[in-house]
């Protein structure tokens, strides 16, 4: 968590206030507003942890009855009551694991398109800034968390601040994952875009020297805020359970995770107040001014004024501009930071230029207001397969295996140890005393078990299967080698249709990364006011867009939409391919071709090629020297010796200023 909300005013925002309470003020109706969030969350968050436990955990977890006792117990442990193994065969893991690669292998970058041919560079600014802040918070790694997230519990987020990152010693713009179970959001939602949200906050444990740090301003802040936690700071937490999600699974709303840490709650309302809500045609701006009289009053004074400056200019009162206002409900943004009892930390209105909350959050699939899981969907699949498993594991342990069977009459001058060591041991000699008409095989005969589990098997072949349809992720998405005989065309015809089976999974995260990076690049609008040169896109982007100008960029809102352009290895090799073509038809020139082309050695060829064009424009304008002064340079060589031969070299260096000829 960043202290963004204390560089408001430096960044130029002016509406709103910040404070940190000088008593004990308390908001324990808000308090308990977003504690009735977080709750009704709870039935969510219990499937996101059950489908995580079978994604990468333990598949038989669940808790059943045991019918012997009547004691709750895991399944894995009923099953070990009964002398059998839990065995398992985690068929989820892979299946994410493919849908993580195939999103990492497309993943895309935002662009920042102008609409207008003259804005086109500062749209150029926008996209590598973007790409800037992409970079430092390494997008990649928080995307696919946040994709496994999306997976395992229907909902993701990720939070967007401006501040101190102490992770990288730098100020900028932050991108940070948010955990759904320390996530809460008002839960009446039914639009799928969430436009419907109007409460949104997350749960913080921290050390209380960075509570302190975050929000004391003073000695008497620093003061209330030990006050306010009563925790045990020579508390060390120690254990063997560290790193296994724990802290997750055992959360609650009030007390923090561990003794040593404090408990900070933020949370996002949607308020209202009144207001009047004004339009100034004059100047072309509108917004919300507090409902009082000395704002009204404020209004008139101003309307008074342009009457008076339009009779002294001749101007008529049907072409007069006013600023019209009237009543009006203004619905903003609130944070307040507390503390477990209500005690307010911090709070003010959004600081932002945008207005809203610093949350992104997607819910999918959202239908007619709940809230779907991708993985819960195939859970039954995966139990079926460990049953299966397990069930013929049982029936091949059980089943008799070379058992023995001996005539006990038939060994007399045997004990049954001697018969038994002699039958295992290398060229043993059982001497056996045969009745008459009796032959051998009545008197010594090993059995094996006839039970067949050919169906057992069949079942996990199906089961095994139909987990691959329902998830979409077949064997030609996996990219297993085709049966023999199929061809490559009904190959590709399969690995296309697979794909469609998660389209709109894709197409959904899509969606979210989009309106995750429109309000990052409002964001970087806001609180990039200082001029910078962004060496990172290379080639892709011209010189001039590369100095990031707010002036220019601060004020093109309306301008930018966020695409998205692709820069996979195999859209480079398509535009490779294609410059090619053009330069074989003699459309381009080789500097067009290495200017826009993705080969690793192509900068190193361009500047050599802008070397010898150098070299070669300098040799020329030497051989247009008149011959007076040619002979005048000799001359001069010839006095000056070494002098001369420096000046001559010098003057052919490309980077080199004129070189002084002597006269």
């Amino acid at each position: 968590m960043n202290k963004f909300l204390n560089r408001r005013v430096r960044a130029g925002h002016s509406n709103g206030e910040e404070r940190l309470p000088k008593g004990h003020k308390r908001e324990t109706a808000f308090l308990e507003k977003c504690a009735s969030c977080w709750y009704s969350l709870d039935e969510a968050r219990r499937k996101m942890r059950r489908s995580l436990m079978y994604s990468y955990g333990d598949q038989w977890g669940d808790y059943v009855t045991d019918p012997d006792s009547g004691r709750w117990m895991t399944e894995g442990d009923l099953i070990k009551k009964n002398g059998k193994v839990p065995l398992k065969n985690n068929m989820i893991a892979p299946i994410l694991s493919n849908i993580d690669g195939q999103l990492r292998q497309h993943l895309t970058r935002p662009v920042c398109v102008a609409r207008e041919q003259n804005e086109s560079t500062v749209g150029e600014m926008m996209s590598i800034a973007i790409e800037y802040v992409h970079d430092i918070n390494e997008m990649e790694e928080v995307d696919s968390d946040s994709m496994r997230m999306l997976l395992n519990g229907g909902m993701t987020a990720q939070r967007i601040e401006y501040g101190m990152n102490a992770a990288k010693d730098k100020c900028d713009v932050w991108v940070y994952s948010v955990n759904p179970a320390r996530l809460f959001f008002n839960t009446n939602l039914e639009d799928v875009r969430q436009w419907d949200i109007n409460c949104i906050g997350e749960l913080f444990d921290m050390p209380l020297d960075d509570v302190i740090a975050h929000f004391a301003r003073s000695a008497e802040d620093k003061e209330f805020i030990r006050n306010a936690y009563s925790v045990d700071s020579e508390y060390y937490h120690a254990g063997n359970r560290g790193v296994q999600g724990d802290e997750s699974r055992e959360l609650s709303f009030y007390t923090p995770s561990r003794n040593d840490l404090c408990r900070v709650i933020l949370g996002w309302h949607l308020d209202s107040r009144e207001a009047y809500r004004w339009n100034d045609p004059l100047r072309g701006t509108w917004g919300y001014s507090p409902y009082n009289d000395a704002e009204r009053r404020k209004f008139d004074a101003e309307n008074e004024r342009r009457r008076q400056r339009a009779s002294q200019l001749g101007i008529g009162e049907d072409d007069l501009l006013l600023v019209e206002y009237n009543f009006a409900t203004e619905r903003y943004w609130y944070y307040r930071y507390m503390t477990p009892m209500g005690d307010v930390l911090q709070e003010g209105r959004s600081p932002y230029w945008h207005g809203e909350h610093n949350y992104v959050l997607h819910l999918y699939p959202l239908i007619q207001g709940r809230l779907g899981n991708f993985v819960e969907q195939f859970i039954d699949q995966q139990r079926a397969i460990n049953r299966t498993a397990t069930l013929i594991d049982f029936i091949r342990g059980t089943s008799s295996k070379g058992v023995l069977v001996v005539d006990d009459d038939a060994f007399e001058s045997m004990s049954r140890e001697e018969v038994i060591d002699e039958y295992v041991r290398y060229n043993g000699v059982l001497f056996v005393k045969l009745k008459p008409g009796q032959s051998i095989d009545g008197v010594v005969r090993q059995y094996n078990s006839g039970a067949s589990v050919a169906g057992d098997f069949e079942l996990l072949s199906l089961q095994l299967r139909l987990i691959n349809e329902i998830s979409g992720v077949n064997s030609a998405m996996q990219g297993q080698a085709p049966k023999s005989g199929t061809p490559a065309s009904l190959y590709a015809q399969q690995i296309q249709s697979s794909s469609l089976n998660l389209r709109g999974l894709f197409e959904a995260y899509r969606t979210f990364r989009r309106r995750r990076d429109t309000k990052l690049m409002k964001t970087i609008q806001q609180f990039y006011n200082e001029q910078r040169h962004i060496e990172l896109a290379g080639k892709d982007y011209s010189e001039e867009a590369k100095y990031y100008n707010p002036d220019k960029v601060q004020n093109a809102e309306i301008d930018l939409t966020i695409a998205e352009g692709y820069n996979t290895p195999a859209y480079q090799m398509l535009a490779n391919d294609f410059l090619m073509e053009l330069f074989r038809s003699h459309a381009v020139d080789v500097k067009t071709v290495l200017e826009n082309c993705s080969f690793p050695y192509a900068r190193k060829i361009l500047e050599a090629v802008k070397r010898n064009e150098q070299q070669l424009q300098q040799g020329k304008a030497m051989e247009g020297i008149p011959p007076e002064m040619m002979a005048a340079l000799q001359q001069g060589m010839q006095q000056g010796g070494g002098q001369a031969s420096m000046a001559e070299d010098a003057a052919m260096q490309p980077d080199a200023p004129p070189a002084v000829v002597p006269q």
